[in-house]
């Protein structure tokens, strides 16, 4: 189901200490929100953006979403003070729920019950990663039976449970990050974030790399690794909802960024690299051809084309074929056509993860010894 969120962002409030990564003003924005009367003004402003007719008839659920912070970190006097400002849209049935971003060890039955009382629905954990070696490195102050706990207590009350991950921290590895992807689809989390490591000036991730001590990853292995990391997601229908950081303005200024893995369309490339396994499954099924067709739904073509033809270019190489890639609208989003002129063979997504994860490229991957 479709959800429209309105974003409101309380940079490390309620965080008992920085992490390693963390800039927060520079991730979420410069602007701050810390009082009830400037949220209700972001809402209206949101909510004059389109009509509220439309918000009432929209399909999906409507949520108020506080980003940023730790939130049931927060004093609860302050946590409701917040939740209150939302409460007369909620009445008014303008807004369906509210979100909220947290630690794994500031969830307790007592905050719990709080937020039930003003229709918190969904509740993302910032987890990163589920190796305590690495947690520690990131001076996360938690670690993975923690995040196990608060999982399961959020559950057992009813909310909507997101974990947010973050490949390529310091002491992580190939291994690692897909053990971290492998725990946390047991919790069952209702979805999924992937955040690949960056550096962002004015952290102590930024002090490491200026001192020499930590080499972020590259993009195209941030870009192999998310592949694998989604793929194992998608198998087991835990939705990614995002893949890489939202490019704001000032995450975009000079800068800001040290190095690492940042691309404004992160989400692509990996889409892609999936989409480059997807037609060379298809080639493989068939018999040897020079030219092949590749019809693909509208909303997806890009991904099949790649950024620069990237995708049709590779596969051409490898395979030394002619190929074209088509929009067909009648094909659902997950599924293609391959027409080899010989015949014509429907491919599901699904099925081709299942089989990638199950090859013997997916093992490699483990070890970080191929291009995978």
């Amino acid at each position: 189901m479709k959800q429209h969120i309105i974003p409101i962002f309380i940079p490390y409030s309620g965080c008992p200490h920085r992490c390693i990564f963390c800039n927060q003003n520079k991730i979420a924005g410069e602007n701050i929100y810390f009082n009830t009367e400037t949220i209700r003004k972001t809402i209206d402003n949101r909510l004059s953006l389109s009509s509220v007719s439309y918000w009432l008839s929209a399909i999906g659920s409507r949520q108020v979403a506080f980003y940023g912070g730790s939130f049931t970190a927060i004093p609860l006097e302050r946590q409701e003070s917040l939740l209150s400002s939302v409460l007369p849209y909620l009445n008014n049935r303008v807004i369906d729920s509210i979100r909220l971003s947290t630690r794994p060890d500031s969830i307790t039955v007592e905050n719990l019950a709080l937020l039930k009382r003003y229709k918190v629905k969904t509740v993302e954990l910032g987890v990163q990663s589920m190796d305590n070696s690495v947690l520690s490195v990131s001076e996360r102050g938690h670690s993975a039976a923690e995040v196990r706990s608060s999982c399961k207590l959020l559950k057992s009350h009813g909310f909507e449970v997101g974990i947010q991950i973050m490949p390529g921290l310091p002491g992580d590895t190939f291994e690692s990050s897909l053990y971290t992807a492998d725990e946390v689809i047991k919790l069952k989390p209702d979805f999924v974030r992937i955040y690949p490591a960056v550096v962002i000036k004015n952290t102590g991730l930024a002090d490491l790399y200026l001192s020499g001590s930590f080499k972020p990853l590259s993009l195209g292995d941030a870009v192999r690794l998310a592949k694998n990391l989604l793929v194992r997601f998608e198998v087991n229908n835990i939705p990614v909802i995002r893949i890489g950081l939202q490019p704001t303005s000032s995450l975009l200024e000079k800068d800001v960024i040290l190095d690492g893995p940042f691309h404004p369309a992160f989400r692509q490339l990996v889409e892609s690299a999936i989409a480059y396994e997807m037609m060379r499954y298809a080639i493989y099924r068939s018999q040897k051809l020079k030219h092949g067709s590749f019809f693909i739904p509208s909303i997806e073509l890009s991904n099949f084309i790649g950024q620069k033809r990237e995708v049709i270019k590779k596969i051409e190489s490898e395979f030394d074929i002619k190929v074209d890639v088509k929009p067909d609208s009648r094909l659902k989003p997950g599924e293609f056509d391959f027409d080899n002129s010989l015949k014509k063979i429907h491919i599901k997504r699904k099925e081709v993860l299942k089989e990638f994860l199950s090859s013997t490229a997916a093992n490699y991957a483990i070890t970080g010894n191929r291009n995978f």
